[in-house]
């Protein structure tokens, strides 16, 4: 089994902002921001696969490692959101916060607000406060997120 057969379906009952196809937007934007840089394809594609899925490795920490994935990838992971450190966590985090920017991330927050029940007014308000609070680390992710 490969890791999008076995991460896909641990993502089917995720909102709107946080499904499998957000993980495909990151892979994407990742294979652009990636470009000049070495990194390492593995630990790269375990955090784009595993991004949304935090507390289900932090459950299953065990069996993620008998899968052959480093405890290190498993701590990159926690804190490549929040204090990213590796340029692999650096990349991630760059892609999903340029997945939250801009006319399409403003789309999301106004769907996933209906979802939980907040007006319009107020998921656009909500979406303005989180922009400003975004951090890219990249040379890329800083120009891209720039032109958003």
């Amino acid at each position: 089994m490969n890791l999008t057969e076995f991460v896909k379906p641990l993502y089917k009952d995720k909102d709107s902002m946080h499904d499998f196809s957000h993980i495909l937007r990151i892979r994407k934007r990742v294979s652009e921001l990636k470009k000049n840089y070495s990194v390492d394809e593995g630990k790269l594609e375990f955090l784009i696969y595993f991004h949304g899925l935090k507390d289900y490795v932090k459950k299953n920490e065990k069996k993620i490692v008998s899968m052959g994935f480093p405890k290190e990838w498993i701590n990159a992971l926690y804190r490549h959101t929040k204090n990213p450190k590796s340029v692999e966590e650096k990349i991630v985090c760059d892609a999903n916060s340029l997945d939250n920017v801009g006319k399409s991330g403003l789309k999301k927050c106004i769907e996933y607000g209906k979802s939980i029940g907040r007006s319009e007014e107020e998921s656009v308000k909500y979406f303005k406060k989180e922009v400003k609070r975004i951090k890219f680390y990249t040379k890329e992710g800083k120009l891209i997120g720039n032109e958003l």
